[in-house]
Formats: C-alpha cells, structure tokens, sequence
C-alpha cells in the first residue's frame, strides 16, 4: 500500500483517537459544572444559543452537546424551545474545529511539539491523583489531535501527486450534490464531522480538491453528524424525540442554504479576496464553514415558534405515560437520571392534587377515581423501581443529596396516596365546625399548590405549607381536649368522638405530607434560579406525622 495512503489513514485514526480522548477528558473533567451550566443558562433562545456554542468550542463535539440536550430534554430539564437554543448553537460552536487546525495545525505546525505533550499527560494519568488524571487526559488528547494532524498532512501530500481535483466530481450542481453525500457517508464512518473538516481542510491545503469541494463535502458533514442525535432520541420520550427531530430538520435547512451560497461565495473569494489578497484557501473553507451555520441561525432563530408548532404536530404528546422520561439511557447520567425523576414526580403530584380537591368539593365520589388512582400508584412504583437503579456512588455531595431528596419526595407521595384511601374521614371532619374549618383552609391549599405547579414551586410556597401545619399540630392536644369534654356532657357522642379525633389526625397527615413533598422536591433540584440549591433545615423525617 502506498505510504502516502497509510500515513493519511493513520493520522485520521491519530486524530480521530485525540477528539475522543479529549471530549471524553473534558466531560469527566468538567461533566458536572457543564451539565449544570446548560441547565443554569439555558432559559430562552439566545441563552440556549450562547451555551450550545460555549459548550461544543469546550467538549470540541457537538454531538456530544445535542446528545446532552435530549437527554436533558427527555429528563423535562429544557423545554423544546430550550433544547432547540442549544442545538442551534452547537451547529455554529462546532466550526471551531476548523480555527483551530488552520490557525495551530497548519500555520504554528503544533505537532513536533505535540509529541512530548502526549507522554506528560499520559505521565500525568498514570501518576496524578483524579482530578490530575483526568487533565492529563485531556492533554494526551488535544496533542494527539495535533500529532494525527501532523501525519495526516503528510499523507495527503503524497497523495497529491496521485490526486487532484479532477479525481472528484466536478464544481457543478450534480457533482456538488454528489460530494455533499459523499460528506455524508464519510461522517457517519467516522462518527465525526470535526474529523471530516479536518480531511477536507488538509486535502484542500495539500491541493489534492478544489474549495468548491472542499465546500460541498463540508456542507454534507453538517448534514451527517445529525444522525447521531437522531439515534440518540429514537425509542425516548416525546420531547428527546421532538429535539432529534428538530436537530436534523435545522441541519436539512442550514445545508439547503449553504448548497446555493456556495457557488457565489467560491465566485467572490475567487474575484475579490483570493490569493492576491494573501488569503488562503484554508481560511476560505473555514469561513464558509462558520458563515452559513451562522446565516443558518440568523434564518431560523425569528421562525423558531412556528418550527417548535411543526415538530409538535409531527410529534404530539404521549397519552397518560407520565413515565416516559424514566429512560434507561439517561441512568449514565445520574443528575439526569435524578431529574428525570423529579420531573415525573411533579407530574403525579399534581395529577393527585387535582383528584384531592375533587374529592374534598365533594363533585366525586372516592370509587369513581380508583382507576385513575391506580394508575398513579403504578408511576410511583415504576419510579421507585427507576431510583434503585441510579447509581450516585462517587458523585459529588450535590447529587447524593439531590439523590436522597427525590427518595423522600417519593415516600410522602406514596403516604399522601394512603391518605386518599381514607377519604370516608372526610365526611366526620366536616360534621364539627373547627375540623370543617381545617378542611376549607386544607382544600384552598391544595387548590393554590395545583395551580402554582405550572410555574414551578417557590420558598413562599412551601413556608406557608409548613406554617399551615405547624398551626393546625400545635392545636391537636387542644382540640382533643375540646372533643373530649363535649362528648362527656352529651350521651352518644363517644363514637362520633373517635372518628373525629381520627379525622384531625388524618387532616394534619395530609397537610404535613403536602409540606414534606414540596419541601423534598425543591431540595432534589440541581439548579434552581442560577444557584445551587441548599435544603433548608428540616425536622427528622417520622412515620406518622
């Protein structure tokens, strides 16, 4: 085989096995403070875009970014809108690829230098404590880059003299459609699109294709690094579905664009800002590469509601699956994992929420909503089972801690569902003044919990919920003392006591259950209002209220 073909193939793999060693250095590195910068940040369009670009220049793979944006999508971390900022913006991050190589590997030649690097961050991973390990790593990685690319210069220069221009289709609209498929098959080989801008950057400077190919097979690497994200979200939940989907439609967009832009930009660098003007060839390819993603974006970003109504309708919501964000894929990724947990926590909170103050207005009977009760104890039970399988064993202390909240958060459900089994009580609270009283106020709460769900629960929340506990315990020896001595001046009131006294102690149940769930679930958040969330002080967790 010729030398030329094998040290092409070899520095591709050299540099093939740098991306992966350094996305995978960095994400171990720096996982966490990213995972909780994408959910920190990610609040609108813009912010989505500003963190899909950060991200993808830090990992240097937007796959790996849009893989992280359905997962965090299909968890209920980002809504559609959301994920889609962070998908728009990991199209424009991943031209830095492209920079980079010109600007350290062609014009500085960083690959001799490269070398030692790679035995001080292998050094570093063998001998450095964790932490130290890992930038070890990550430095192997980034120098393997530059020693793959060294090698793979090399090649394509003795390929050059068997190569040229010619040997591939020509700069016609048939010939451009057919590199831009060739891109296509190249990324999905390589499972890489910066490793296909690299090819086509070092076979344009080698002279080995014109950038008018260079150009159309860097268009048709956009459109193959979609299918990663795509794979990523097949078999998931509606809205991991909805962000793949979204994903591969923006990129179709994006290349349609940048397949008609190409021929008039080759046509103006070619007239106006060739060599004459010292620019070369390998600046030109990179800055059509960063110029149409970023005209892509500027298109797409005023259309974004009615392109989030289009991927809604191709892909409506789910009926009645409140457990389709607990993917076994997500399990990887504890923080993640714990979200999506919470997520579907919330969700049947709210559902029972609303079944309770059916029930406590009296519009339904307890044995009309069995049904729909037993589909709730189903989700917790499916949920329970979910949580055993997260493992948060060297994870950092938030999400131990976020870990254990969600666990609570679950027993207070499953004890508030007993709770509504016992609704017969509520007909001997509501015979005395003081307990129909309690169950007014008690209904309200639930009422303005249900509804302040949708938005989320706030520190005013869950204080009044533990005040309005506190209120009504500190009453209960009281209030029993008023029901017994009632009862001893009156004949026949001994059982209608009992079942009082059980229905104030039913009434406190609820409401500290209420308490104790959002105290929980607001503990089990990650980020919350650009911080880290801390769990107040709590008092120790009991059997029985």
């Amino acid at each position: 085989m010729d030398a030329g073909i094998t040290d092409s193939i070899g520095g591709l793999g050299l540099f093939l096995l740098g991306m992966v060693i350094l996305t995978s250095g960095l994400k171990d590195l720096a996982g966490g403070t990213i995972r909780r910068m994408i959910a920190r940040f990610t609040k609108s369009i813009p912010t989505g875009i500003a963190t899909g670009v950060i991200v993808t220049a830090i990992l240097q793979s937007s796959s790996a970014t849009t893989v992280t944006a359905v997962g965090f999508a299909g968890a209920g971390l980002l809504t559609l809108t959301e994920s889609l900022g962070i998908v728009f913006g990991a199209n424009l991050g991943t031209t830095v690829t492209g920079w980079i190589v010109v600007l350290f590997g062609f014009k500085l030649k960083l690959g001799q230098i490269a070398f030692p690097l790679v035995l001080v961050g292998v050094l570093l991973n063998l001998f450095g404590k964790k932490r130290i390990g890992l930038i070890g790593f990550t430095i192997a990685g980034f120098s393997l880059i530059f020693v793959g690319l060294d090698i793979l210069q090399e090649g394509m220069s003795g390929l050059a003299e068997m190569v040229s221009p010619e040997s591939f289709p020509q700069d016609s609209w048939w010939g451009r459609l057919l590199l831009l498929l060739m891109g296509v098959g190249i990324v999905l080989v390589t499972q890489s699109s910066s490793a296909g801008v690299v090819m086509a950057l070092t076979a344009l400077h080698s002279g080995a294709i014109s950038l008018a190919q260079a150009g159309a097979l860097v268009i048709g690497f956009g459109i193959g690094t979609t299918f990663t994200a795509l794979l990523a979200s097949l078999g998931k939940s509606v809205a991991a579905r909805r962000t793949g989907l979204a994903h591969v439609f923006y990129s179709l967009v994006t290349a349609t664009l940048a397949y008609f832009l190409l021929p008039v930009y080759v046509w103006f660098w070619e007239e106006y800002a060739g060599p004459a003007s010292g620019i070369s060839s390998d600046i030109a390819l990179v800055t059509f590469h960063t110029l149409f993603n970023l005209l892509g974006l500027m298109l797409i970003v005023p259309f974004t509601k009615p392109f989030s109504a289009l991927i809604i309708r191709l892909i409506p919501e789910a009926v009645n699956d409140q457990t389709e964000r607990l993917d076994e894929s997500l399990l990887s990724n504890p923080n993640v994992a714990i979200e999506a947990a919470r997520s579907t926590l919330v969700d049947v909170f709210q559902c029972i929420l609303q079944l309770m103050h059916k029930l406590f207005t009296s519009e339904v009977a307890r044995e009309e909503l069995d049904e729909e009760f037993a589909q709730y104890h189903d989700t917790l039970e499916t949920t329970s089972h979910y949580l055993r399988q997260i493992n948060v064993t060297g994870s950092d202390q938030p999400t131990v801690h976020s870990s254990q909240e969600v666990v609570l958060a679950l027993d207070h459900l499953q004890r508030l569902m007993r709770r509504c089994d016992e609704m017969e009580r509520l007909s001997s609270a509501n015979e005395n003044q003081t307990l129909s009283r309690f169950v007014d106020e008690l209904n309200e709460k639930i009422q303005h919990l249900e509804q302040t769900l949708n938005n989320g629960f706030s520190e005013s929340d869950e204080g009044a919920l533990q005040d309005f506990w506190e209120n009504w315990d500190s009453q209960q020896k009281e209030t029993r003392r008023e029901f017994t001595q009632s009862a001893t001046t009156a004949d026949g009131q001994f059982d209608n006591l009992l079942q009082q006294l059980d229905a104030f102690r039913w009434l406190t149940r609820i409401s500290y259950h209420l308490w104790r769930i959002v105290h929980h679930l607001q503990g089990a958040r990650l980020i919350s209002n650009g911080k880290q969330e801390q769990a107040p002080a709590a008092p120790r967790e009991t059997e029985e209220a």
